[in-house]
């Protein structure tokens, strides 16, 4: 099996709470975040993983502003989500049209990561079986996300007419796809999955349940944490089954990887 390249494309921002990103380790304050998605190729397959906001992400911004001003006192929480941030058109700029993916990858089921998963005619999608079951049986003990946050309606809608294409990963680790494997981690929600891809540079570590490279580098669980025991036992199994890193929401990824290609 031939390494894969990985390329990292800007699905918007936000400016969020410090607390919201360090377990109680920096309360006060406010922090970026850029959505990356992960353009995974080699000449065998394209994998996607994450499809960004859907074009209207209203919902999105109303809970997440509502949220902060409530929490914080303060207004912010703001997606800014450009054109050229719209997952066909950053597929565009590096080459490839929606039709040419053969692999979609998803974590968490939330709408900045599923809002574009409708635009992919031909793509296996791949999502956790836990946040799966969760979405459709959700424990009423437990708080949940609203549906249309975690899948918006257009989307859901699109996945019910698309079922045969959907495919659940287990908790246990699996290489479900050579040169790539996954494991439930959760700790941030109930659908966060790792996923460690095979480069010419090592194995490459991607999860939602990393913000920024602080949370793994300092092992701080994030602030919007669902299990503290899950966060360190991902921090470990991480600095054993991987070589680097990749924050989902870090800025600083295209400053440790120019041109934000990874190979």
């Amino acid at each position: 099996m031939k390494p894969y390249t990985l390329r990292v494309l800007s699905m918007g921002e936000t400016t969020v709470p410090c607390a919201e990103l360090y377990w109680m380790t920096k309360l006060v304050g406010w922090e970026p975040l850029t959505f990356w998605a992960l353009l995974i190729e080699n000449d065998e397959r394209r994998v996607l993983l994450n499809t960004g906001f859907p074009l209207d992400y209203s919902d999105l911004h109303k809970h997440w502003t509502t949220w902060a001003k409530s929490a914080t006192g303060e207004e912010g929480h703001v997606p800014v989500v450009r054109e050229e941030n719209w997952i066909v058109n950053s597929l565009k700029k590096a080459g490839v049209t929606p039709g040419e993916i053969d692999h979609v990858l998803m974590t968490p089921l939330t709408s900045y990561a599923t809002g574009g998963l409708d635009q992919f005619p031909k793509s296996q999608i791949w999502l956790s079986e836990r946040g799966w079951t969760d979405f459709h049986h959700p424990d009423p003990e437990i708080p949940q996300l609203p549906k249309n946050i975690i899948f918006p309606d257009h989307v859901l809608r699109w996945l019910k007419t698309n079922r045969e294409r959907v495919n659940l990963l287990p908790d246990e680790e699996k290489e479900f796809l050579p040169g790539i494997k996954s494991w439930f981690c959760g700790a941030h929600h109930r659908s966060s999955m790792a996923f460690v891809i095979k480069t010419a540079r090592g194995r490459v570590g991607v999860t939602d349940a990393v913000f920024k490279y602080r949370n793994y580098e300092e092992r701080i669980p994030l602030g919007l944490s669902e299990s503290l025991e899950e966060h360190h036992r991902l921090y470990a199994k991480l600095s054993r089954e991987t070589d680097l890193i990749v924050p989902l929401y870090d800025p600083l990824v295209f400053t440790r990887h120019p041109k934000g290609v990874i190979s």
